[in-house]
């Protein structure tokens, strides 16, 4: 069959699929909900890994590197877990965590806000 046949099946489908897909496409609630997901997912997995972060590796006391559950290296670094908890290091690692804390929480915070009603209304008015 040449190109200037009749269409197949197939090519009647694609066109149609084509031309529906291209409205779809072009509807502006749509490409406003897939943009906002991009934002809130991209946010939300930097937040997370924060929080990892914190927990796993920073957290001086009861995280897997440093903590008594874990490697233990804090011990192994100091001597004993008394002079551990005293020293500036632990001191340090705490304070990175509970930055990473803060700026976890304000991110998450951030979008609880922003999913409020009165954000919603003021985004579909801009929209419409």
């Amino acid at each position: 069959m040449n190109s200037n046949s009749t269409p197949s099946g197939l090519k009647k489908f694609e066109n149609g699929f084509i031309r529906i897909a291209g409205k779809i496409s072009g509807n502006r609630l749509l490409l406003t909900l897939r943009d906002t997901f991009v934002l809130v997912a991209a946010t939300t997995m930097i937040a997370g890994f924060g929080i990892m972060i914190q927990n796993v590796i920073v957290d001086p006391m009861n995280g897997l590197i440093f903590g008594k559950q874990g490697l233990q290296l804090g011990r192994l670094i100091s001597g004993s877990w008394a002079t551990w908890q005293q020293s500036g290091f632990e001191h340090g690692l705490q304070t990175v965590a509970n930055l990473i804390a803060l700026v976890s929480n304000g991110i998450l915070n951030f979008f609880r806000f922003a999913s409020s009603s009165n954000f919603q209304l003021e985004s579909l008015n801009q929209i419409l």
